[in-house]
């Protein structure tokens, strides 16, 4: 997974005050592939340790809200939630792109005009969600909530604009920061409030206080000599929107289709089938964070490879692809090894017929790191449409096939579905992207490896004992066997034992 090329062209010196390397020093520094890789760990391990905690307190929080006011808890969440995908526009990805290309003036006036646009696009996507509230006829705690709570997305997705430079400059540890700082001050708010026997309301204002977090992080990281205002110049705006649309388009397609699935479910199936597929998509939906923070972290590398050095384009995409798969193998092997002590562990013996579906949807995570891959290439070599397109089609064959199998075989049908829809999008990406740029064609001989690997893994389900045992052992065949047949890119041993990076021959 290493991006690192002897061909990369020369640095380039510091902004002058900012105590900070430039990106293009940066990204193409002998240790740049070293630094996204570590960084991409650093970035899960955030992840993971965020929803630890947060794990920790939920159980806490639903005894003391009870049953109905958990629910509209969570149903003001997801509200602005939505919201915040929704209002992103593909802006995080399209504006990273830019900023790699940008000169040191463009970078902060861009910076400037992605503040401005969140802070008027946001504003705007919480007033609908508290209209949605009051026309829905929700109580007005839950219409205050909507309010309040939205108040804290608005900070949040300030700080994440304000962190952009930090990606791009391969600061990733200072990017997990500032989301854990971010997490645990909600998980604190939660815990003080509960022993403080508070009502439902003030659950919502942690959020506002969080995100404030989250902005005071960005700016100390940052240094004060790169802050910025935000501005309002819709001359600037315009292009950055109308290249962002297809992208966010794309990314709403994305993480929307296989939510499409469950309305399909609730429409063709029982209740109870429509239950056990919602529980192992909740797992799935957890672990898909795992291949944006994985593979994200390199994303400024090859934006900037795009336009500077094919060659290292495209050794960068073979080692992702490579680690992509190794890792995305890995950890749907033990989903499908270990899908009834998980499902157990989660939802109890009430949701034990889930176990079958999370097998199926097993092979979804797997291709859930290959098509993070895809969009993320695809974006970074500027071809939004065929983005457009194979999400499109994603979107079809989902929807078609969850017509087709729900009736069928209920839950498994749906977990079917989103299986092959995944793969479908996973191999229709890397396809587009071969066929617009045919340079960046990869070496595809460790794939038959791996799924030789991760098949004698499945083979543990037959072992004696338990299943979470027969998964620890899985996960060890299916590592022994990828090492041995040398399908473990080097570079991410190197990171992993903190050894110097290699140089790529």
């Amino acid at each position: 997974m290493n991006t690192d090329d002897p061909s990369a062209p020369e640095q380039a010196p510091s902004p002058a005050g900012t105590g900070r390397a430039a990106p293009e020093e940066a990204l193409t520094a002998p240790d740049a592939g070293h630094r996204a890789i570590r960084g991409g760990m650093i970035r899960v391990l955030g992840y993971g340790a965020g929803l630890f905690l947060t794990a920790l307190v939920t159980p806490f929080l639903l005894r003391h809200l009870g049953v109905a006011e958990f629910g509209q808890y969570t149903t003001v969440i997801a509200i602005v939630t939505m919201v915040q995908g929704l209002t992103d526009a593909g802006l995080t990805v399209v504006g990273q792109r830019v900023y790699v290309h940008a000169d040191a003036e463009r970078r902060r006036t861009l910076l400037a005009d992605l503040l401005g646009i969140r802070l008027v696009l946001t504003p705007i996507g919480i007033a609908f969600g508290v209209l949605f509230a009051v026309l829905a006829g929700y109580p007005n705690a839950l219409v205050a909530g909507t309010v309040v709570a939205g108040v804290g997305v608005i900070l949040g997705v300030t700080a994440a604009a304000l962190a952009m430079p930090l990606s791009v400059e391969l600061r990733l540890g200072a990017v997990t920061a500032i989301d854990f700082a971010r997490q645990l001050v909600i998980v604190i708010g939660i815990a003080v409030l509960i022993a403080a026997g508070a009502g439902l309301l003030p659950f919502f204002g942690i959020y506002a206080v969080a995100g404030a977090v989250a902005v005071a992080a960005a700016l100390v990281f940052l240094g004060t000599s790169s802050w910025v205002m935000p501005r309002f110049a819709w001359s600037e705006w315009r292009p950055l929107l109308r290249e962002a649309l297809p992208v966010a388009f794309s990314l709403v397609v994305t993480s929307t289709y296989v939510r499409a699935l469950i309305v399909i479910c609730s429409l063709l199936a029982s209740e109870h089938e429509t239950g056990l597929f919602a529980a192992s998509y909740r797992v799935s939906e957890i672990l898909l964070g795992v291949p944006q923070m994985m593979l994200g972290a390199a994303f400024p590398i090859l934006a900037h490879a795009h336009a500077a050095n094919r060659d290292r384009l495209a050794y960068a995409l073979q080692r992702m692809g490579e680690a992509a798969l190794l890792v995305g193998l890995g950890i749907g092997l033990v989903l499908a090894v270990g899908a009834v002590p998980i499902i157990a562990v989660l939802g109890g013996s009430e949701f034990a017929g889930a176990d079958d579906a999370l097998r199926i949807q097993s092979v979804a995570i797997a291709g859930a790191f290959v098509t993070q891959l895809a969009t993320a290439s695809l974006i970074a070599v500027q071809r939004n449409r065929e983005l457009l397109l194979v999400n499109l089609l994603a979107l079809i064959v989902v929807v078609v096939l969850g017509f087709t199998l729900i009736p069928l075989w209920g839950a498994n049908g749906a977990a079917l579905a989103a299986s092959i829809g995944e793969v479908v999008l996973a191999f229709a990406g890397m396809t587009l992207l071969v066929r617009a740029q045919p340079d960046l064609r990869p070496d595809l001989r460790y794939v038959p490896k791996l799924l030789l690997a991760a098949g004698a893994g499945c083979l543990c389900l037959l072992l004696p004992g338990s299943d979470a045992i027969a998964a620890v052992a899985a996960v060890v065949v299916y590592g022994v066997l990828a090492w041995l047949m040398r399908t473990i890119p080097d570079e991410l041993v190197d990171a992993l034992l903190r050894r110097q990076p290699l140089a790529a021959e």
